[in-house]
């Protein structure tokens, strides 16, 4: 059936390539926009059950006014000196102007006797806004304030920058939209330089660019119409993950149908029915790599933290889309170019790839390649040990971002938790009382931890309280989430025994998220697994090689992970990993990764059936498929590598893990390390699959079988 298909796709190219612009187009054309559907706030995306989510709903009943987005109005000196009495008093009445100029979003701005730090060189004022963090009033009214205090203290000596949740989430959101623009020009350069060199062809170096680019659109539109049906928003992260993932898979199932298309060409055939079979074969191999794909990120369904769930949509839409692309508008672009999609240099002939001797060597001596090849990824593999996880996403901004400027000048004279209080919020059945009110402040500024404690806020009814804790530490830090998650809450809890208790704020959240994200990849990961195995099974129609496939993917991970903790945490010096990474990452080196073990195995598996042996069916699939994996693997690397340039260390560290991920995969994993194993096991590799020769000839029949076969294919 599939054959027919590709037939009448070769035979009919300008009908499935106007039917697919129809659609295409339409999609882009009357799709919502997706950035009506991003979010950059962390508790939209935890379950109601947890204590952090409770307490913004008991902040939204009982402190209406308060209960929005938080942000903190930095005031200093040019100079860096200490304030004037008269540059205290204008930065102090500051405050009350920016709240008289009623800016849509903003509740109000404060100042209180503790706005000065005690040396007197920064006032800081707080700011309410009456919306969430990542709400557009509240991302607009973050740009009036700092329209407005620039124009209030110019000429005075002054300065002024606004900072916390609100303010962040406004940076964060400018720097993906930057990062997305350097990854889109990188990604493109990249594929035409590295197609263009490899097949000497412009038209091959530009055909992928112009098919992706339209595909990331139109799933970009599917995407959100998703979001709009089935109500759930996207974290900001998506749109950056989507490009280098559809760039990078679609070159990838491009390039394994450009490089077996040529194989037919050189090989005399015509070039419809080398398209024609080159598509059927090929095609095999690219569906199931894009199910590998989709069904591995499938499994972040099963998470219950939306950051991670809210990717899948987006990402398994893109594959989808992407593999619908290359299995039907791809043939029909190259049925109408013909020969001429080679142009000018054509498609070539014959000749040994560098592969040649690696696919000798490699059925000569499968047990030593598999023994150094594990081994190395094993010792690598062992310094993901010392891997620890980041929440601060303002340490990943650059420096000169303005809410990171303002913040780093509020930390040198304030506790650092003064950026963003955690929040304690007792609601109890009768009123309370003063002195158990300053029983439980003193309990909690005991805390080991806690800077201070503020004065707790009544309620009008008098049952419920809330009180800001300032933390020593900066809110983001794994220091301040431990000490919120436990003597924190402890503490709360321990003070009102017969009350309702809920510590919120931000490091609230992200205790709760990190909570949440340890159980979700304890589920994640071997689900991921699972069902790629089981794609494995079906195409490879083995039991034993699906096994070995993981495994060496696995390994691939864990060395991925620990190259990662090498780079980053000991030879840069960061804190932590963005706490996101290696499940993302995890996924990516699965499903992608994956996608160079399926087209390595099933040429090995073909020529194992038909009747090669297990060691020279690893040689030919060596020596014949290595040359593709490894150049869509550099491409696909490369691609994921653009992501260092965007000076956002999640992207950096993610862009980097991958990149290497991918480059373990497809030019040691795939094309040595699975044939090599292959070799080694010989024909219960492929069980229940029949073929081969009963028994492989000896190592040196082997390589006289080799060198005939080199010459044969020369000649």
């Amino acid at each position: 059936m599939i054959g027919n298909v590709i037939a009448g796709i070769v035979r009919h190219p300008w009908r499935v390539l106007v039917g697919w612009l129809v659609v295409t187009v339409s999609i882009i054309a009357f799709s919502p926009d997706l950035d009506d559907y991003v979010t950059g706030d962390q508790q939209a995306f935890l379950p109601s059950t947890f204590e952090s989510v409770t307490a913004q709903q008991m902040s939204d009943e009982f402190f209406p006014a308060t209960s929005g987005a938080g942000g903190t109005v930095v005031i200093a000196r040019d100079d860096g000196a200490p304030l004037t009495p008269d540059q205290q008093q204008r930065a102090v009445a500051l405050a009350g102007e920016l709240t008289n100029a009623a800016v849509p979003g903003v509740g109000a701005v404060t100042a209180t006797p503790r706005s000065l730090s005690p040396d007197g060189r920064v006032a800081a004022l707080g700011v309410n806004f009456t919306g969430r963090q990542g709400d557009d009033v509240v991302n607009s009214a973050v740009q009036t304030l700092r329209s407005d205090i620039d124009a209030a203290l110019a000429g005075t000596g002054m300065h002024g920058g606004v900072t916390g949740n609100a303010a962040i989430a406004v940076d964060t959101a400018h720097a993906y939209d930057g990062a997305e623009k350097v990854i889109s020009i990188a990604t493109v350069l990249i594929i035409v330089l590295l197609l263009g060199a490899v097949f000497r062809s412009p038209i091959i170096a530009l055909i992928p660019i112009v098919v992706i680019a339209a595909t990331f659109a139109a799933a970009q539109g599917l995407t959100a119409w998703a979001a709009d049906v089935f109500g759930f928003q996207v974290s900001t992260s998506l749109s950056s993950i989507m490009i280098v993932v559809l760039f990078g898979v679609g070159a990838d199932y491009i390039v394994f149908l450009l490089f077996r298309y040529r194989e037919r060409l050189r090989d005399g055939v015509d070039p419809a029915s080398a398209l024609a079979a080159s598509t059927a074969s090929v095609g095999r191999v690219i569906a199931s790599s894009a199910l590998t794909v989709i069904g591995a990120f499938a499994a972040l369904f099963l998470a219950d933290l939306g950051s991670l769930t809210s990717l899948a949509p987006g990402l398994i839409i893109a594959v989808a889309y992407m593999l619908f692309t290359a299995l039907t508008v791809v043939p029909a672009v190259f049925a109408l170019l013909g020969r001429t999609l080679f142009w000018p240099a054509g498609p070539g002939v014959h000749r040994e790839s560098r592969f040649g001797a690696v696919g000798t060597v490699v059925s000569r001596r499968p047990a030593a390649f598999v023994g150094i090849i594990a081994v190395t990824l094993a010792a690598l593999g062992a310094f993901a040990t010392g891997y620890h996880a980041t929440y601060d996403t303002l340490s990943e901004l650059p420096d000169d971002t303005p809410a990171a400027v303002a913040y780093a000048e509020l930390a040198t004279v304030f506790p650092s938790g003064a950026l963003s209080p955690a929040q304690v919020f007792v609601e109890a059945e009768q009123p309370l009382g003063e002195s158990e009110l300053q029983s439980a402040a003193a309990a909690l500024s005991q805390v080991p931890g806690v800077a201070s404690v503020v004065p707790p806020q009544l309620a009008a009814n008098g049952t419920v309280a809330a009180f800001n804790v300032i933390l020593a530490e900066s809110p983001f830090s794994a220091t301040a989430l431990d000490t919120v998650a436990g003597p924190v809450r402890d503490a709360a809890h321990a003070a009102f025994p017969d009350a309702q208790v809920a510590v919120g704020g931000q490091t609230a959240v992200l205790a709760d998220v990190r909570s949440q994200l340890n159980a979700d990849t304890a589920l994640v990961f071997p689900v991921a697994a699972l069902i790629v195995v089981a794609i494995l099974v079906l195409l490879l129609r083995s039991l034993l090689a699906p096994l070995g496939l993981i495994v060496a993917v696995a390994l691939t991970f864990a060395a991925t992970l620990g190259v990662l903790t090498l780079i980053f945490l000991h030879g840069m010096g960061f804190d932590g990993v963005d706490f996101t990474t290696p499940v993302v990452l995890y996924l990516f080196v699965v499903a992608i990764g994956t996608d160079y073990n399926i087209l390595m195995a099933e040429r090995v598996r073909e020529e194992f059936r038909d009747g090669k042996s297990p060691r020279e069916s690893a040689r030919i699939a060596i020596s014949m498929d290595a040359p593709t994996v490894a150049v869509a693997g550099v491409i696909l690397a490369a691609t994921f590598g653009s992501l260092a340039l965007t000076g956002l260390d999640n992207l950096v560290e993610l862009g980097t893990g991958v990149a290497v991920g991918v480059a373990l995969a497809s030019l040691v994993m795939a094309p040595v390390l699975i044939p090599a194993l292959s070799a080694l096991v010989g024909r219960p590799f492929w069980w229940p699959t029949r073929g081969g020769v009963p028994d492989d000839p000896p190592d040196d029949e082997v390589i006289i079988e080799s060198d005939q076969s080199a010459r044969e294919a020369v000649s």
